[in-house]
């Protein structure tokens, strides 16, 4: 059941944002690459009577020129009003997301993209899941790719009235980072480019992340490669780029996403999340909170029966005692799941968004699994 908590008091809100923004505001002010562009001879198909996903292939504009990226999308049958552009997490692509895109345009009606994010090392399956594999951390290429296949279907897809980007994990690093960027993109009649984010177990403070994966790397292959590919996005370890490192964390460009024109927030976290620490979310929704962005913020307590075993925080210390112990607490979902309910409650959550149900001002709610399906809000 969901349940809607009382919204913080602004003065803690504020207290909050003083002592973020004094632990980063050495690392911020570093000059974002150029936003993305779409040369005129890319195209999409804007309806489609098949179900399926097509690959796109999209070239952005660099500094060192231009680029190309690649992607998926998924249309309806009819002209759609609604884009979505899915941002992947770590180890995944834009195959992830294919099942996603194709219920949307068939259940839903909106048209649908996910990008690769340029200078991802994709090679085949290779735990059996029949999707492939995937190695990098280029979050800045995951914005910078996301605009550019968003301009796309907004110049190619007159129909298209409302744009929203959702990320998970990782792609919570790259979603944000295109929505701050969008403040200098826009759409073509000059008006904000992105109406909403919805940022799902969302890697937003990628100095933290650096640090924990930092901390792990001996015990563990997954932060190890998680560090290793932090650095190579980066050019280095924070201690040799923190400008570097702070202008691709989420939370240090607040006033870029307060300038993009991004209409409302919505936020979805599990509070045992044993990948992306459940607290940031609570930088991200304390600072959109103080920069009057609407937001709201669902926190996700206890696992559905439904919810597959994740990663979680009490997890780590239970299976030293039990390697069966299986949590109780809703983890880290993973982005190809459709029973989960972190992403269960995140598509509800946009589902309702596109019905015309906008976020805020500010509003907090908590989700509990075992007490049964949570009413619409």
């Amino acid at each position: 059941m969901i349940q809607k908590l009382r919204s913080p008091h602004p003065a803690a809100l504020l207290a909050m944002v003083t002592l973020l923004g004094t632990a980063l505001a050495s690392h911020a002010g570093a000059t974002p690459p150029p936003h993305a562009n779409n040369p005129k001879k890319a195209k999409v198909q804007c309806v489609d009577r098949d179900d399926n996903a097509r690959d796109l292939s999209v070239r952005v504009a660099t500094t060192q020129g231009f680029e190309t990226a690649q992607g998926r999308y998924a249309v309806p049958t009819q002209a759609p009003t609604e884009l979505v552009v899915f941002a992947h997490g770590y180890g995944h692509t834009s195959a992830s997301w294919v099942e996603h895109m194709k219920r949307s345009a068939a259940e839903h009606g909106v048209a649908a993209v996910a990008m690769d994010y340029r200078g991802t090392k994709i090679s085949p399956d290779a735990n059996g899941d029949g999707l492939p594999e995937a190695r990098g951390w280029r979050v800045m290429e995951g914005a910078q790719d996301s605009i550019a296949a968003a301009q796309l279907f907004e110049a190619q897809c007159p129909s298209i009235e409302k744009i929203v980007i959702f990320g998970v994990s990782m792609g919570g690093n790259a979603s944000g980072l295109a929505v701050a960027l969008a403040k200098d993109a826009h759409r073509k009649d000059g008006s904000p480019l992105f109406d909403y984010w919805v940022d799902v177990e969302g890697a937003v403070n990628v100095i933290e992340t650096y640090a924990g994966a930092s901390a792990l790397e001996s015990v563990n292959e997954f932060a190890a490669n998680a560090k290793a590919d932090i650095e190579e996005e980066m050019g280095g370890t924070f201690q040799e780029k923190p400008d570097v490192y702070a202008e691709h964390a989420v939370v240090t460009r607040i006033e870029d996403i307060q300038a993009s024109g991004i209409e409302g927030v919505i936020v979805v976290h599990g509070l045992d999340d044993g990948l992306v620490p459940y607290n940031q979310a609570r930088e991200m929704t304390s600072l959109l909170a103080a920069a009057e962005i609407p937001t709201d913020m669902y926190t996700i307590g206890r696992k559905s029966a439904e919810s597959e075993r994740e990663t979680t925080a009490t997890s780590y210390a239970g299976n030293q005692l039990d390697p069966e112990y299986n949590s109780p607490m809703a983890g880290h979902a993973s982005e190809k799941s459709q029973t989960h309910i972190v992403m269960v409650t995140a598509f509800d959550r946009l589902w309702t968004l596109l019905d015309g149900e906008a976020p805020g001002p500010y509003r907090e709610f908590f989700v509990d699994g075992p007490t049964g399906t949570y009413p619409e809000l």
